[in-house]
């Protein structure tokens, strides 16, 4: 199953540029061609000009892909029977074979058959020899590979040893970073691969090349469980930006990439690797950690050049602007306000961002070691952080998704008018990052279609509405392309008539 080589590297760029040519790109008014930050390096390419809202790729399907929480996630389609429509429940039922995959309908189960088949043994033995062994599989990177091996297979069985897709081709061609990146965990996984499929021990350097080309060229699938992660093919030679020109809007594992802005001919395509909202040294730092390149984009430069701490504390001199220390190109430090210019004293905004490492702290004992939040020290913490702290410091965006600040729990402890605040400085926030930074409509739409559902669940009525009005008014502006404007156009009808009849009793 495991192949018994893999393509050697000599003139790569070539046969790739020719392979996209010919099989992708020619017809889509897009080509791969050196980078313009490296002659080594792939990018791709317009060869003529884009409108913002332009499709740039459809229907693009990952070579294979991988969920982590398996019992909560239908293995096939990808539906989360945590998240999907809010009158909808799915019930998934475990493969009984290898008790490990979960499928929503009998369908997607003969769907994923033909690969399944061939591997469910496998991760049934392999779940087996990890409860005896005392050690939990790494399911997410045996899955992956067990798929890239199968599917490799497959395509020779029926295709007379030629890939007619060329995207197996595409995968053996991709860097692996191994310099940076082998270790004993490394080669050990791969050894263990090679004895689950009863193949020669010496075949393990080959499961190694390919375990060491997933985790950089994988990409983690929008608006899904967290973590659950495709191999797609045709996305990988798209470099990423900090400030990207490229959004990716998905139907759970299918993709496609839009324009969000307008594009002129021969400038280069980028997407996100990084998350949005986020601390600017943190990003480039997993930048570099989980992709192996110092980021140079637009927002990154500035960063760079100003030598920023990246602080987001409150000015009490104007009480809107944010105070920030940065260094001069003479290497003299500057702690000004960035709305009224006032100077501050480093050592008093220094104290005052400690609060940040004391809530980190609770939402890293909370996360990590599943102990219950300490709710009177969290409350204390997060009033004295909102009055202290400029509403777009993106640690705000983490507190809100990683203790469900806004759900049931919460809402019974923190009052209605601090909780309320909490609701205001969320949506300020999203705008900040989303629009007004990166120019993401369609990320800052999809955010407001998970914030709405929020809002329902928690009974937020009369808030829920103002978001979805907001949403469709945004949204309208870029002909909904991507979202269901039927379902969210419905979805405000419904709520604003039940809203006037008195249907809710709302906040």
């Amino acid at each position: 199953m495991i192949p018994s080589s893999i393509l050697n590297q000599n003139n790569r760029t070539n046969e790739l540029i020719k392979l996209y040519k010919e099989n992708y790109y020619n017809s889509k008014g897009i080509e791969l061609r050196t980078s313009n930050n490296s002659d080594k390096d792939l990018g791709v390419f317009s060869t003529r000009k884009f409108k913002k809202g332009e499709e740039i790729l459809s229907n693009i399907e990952p070579y294979v892909h991988s969920v982590p929480q398996h019992n909560i996630v239908c293995d096939y389609c990808l539906k989360n029977k945590n998240n999907e429509n809010l009158n909808t429940t799915i019930s998934l039922k475990r493969c009984t074979g290898c008790k490990l995959i979960y499928y929503c309908s009998i369908d997607c189960q003969k769907k994923a058959w033909p690969i399944h088949k061939h591997e469910c043994k496998i991760l049934l033995a392999a779940a087996q020899e990890s409860l005896q062994i005392n050690k939990p599989i790494n399911t997410k990177s045996t899955v992956m590979l067990l798929r890239i091996f199968i599917k490799r297979m497959l395509e020779i069985q029926n295709s007379n040893h030629i890939d007619k897709t060329g995207q197996f081709e595409i995968i053996d061609y991709l860097l692996n970073h191994k310099e940076e990146r082998v270790n004993d965990n490394y080669k050990s996984f791969s050894m263990g691969i090679c004895q689950q499929l009863n193949e020669d021990p010496s075949k393990a350097p080959i499961v190694l090349e390919y375990l060491l080309k997933l985790e950089p060229n994988c990409i983690t699938i929008p608006k899904c469980e967290a973590s659950t992660i495709g191999l797609y093919p045709l996305m990988v030679f798209f470099n990423h930006s900090c400030k990207p020109n490229l959004s990716i809007l998905n139907n759970k594992k299918e993709l496609k990439i839009i324009c969000n802005r307008d594009i002129n001919e021969n400038e280069e395509l980028f997407i996100n690797y990084s998350p949005s909202i986020c601390y600017s040294n943190e990003r480039r730092e997993m930048l570099k950690q989980c992709f192996f390149f110092d980021c140079k984009c637009e927002l990154c430069l500035k960063d760079e050049l100003e030598k920023s701490m990246d602080l987001y504390i409150l000015c009490n001199k104007c009480n809107k602007g944010r105070v920030n220390i940065w260094y001069d190109e003479n290497k003299n430090r500057i702690v000004k306000c960035l709305n009224c210019s006032s100077d501050h004293n480093a050592d008093e905004i220094l104290k005052k961002n400690l609060i940040t490492t004391k809530l980190q702290k609770c939402l890293d004992q909370f996360i990590n070691q599943n102990s219950e939040l300490n709710i009177d020290e969290f409350k204390l913490l997060l009033n004295q952080y909102c009055k202290q702290f400029y509403y777009t410091d993106p640690l705000f965006y983490e507190i809100v998704n990683k203790t469900d600040l806004f759900f049931q729990d919460f809402n019974k402890e923190i009052e209605t008018n601090q909780m309320k605040h909490y609701h205001q400085r969320y949506q300020a926030l999203l705008k900040h990052h989303f629009l007004d930074t990166q120019n993401l409509q369609y990320e800052y739409c999809r955010q407001l279609v998970d914030y709405s559902n929020i809002l329902i669940q928690i009974g937020y009525f009369k808030e829920a509405l103002g978001i979805l009005k907001l949403l469709n008014k945004t949204l309208s502006k870029i002909n909904y392309y991507g979202f269901n404007q039927e379902y969210l156009i419905s979805m405000e009808n419904e709520l604003s008539f039940n809203i006037d009849a008195n249907y809710y009793q709302h906040q």
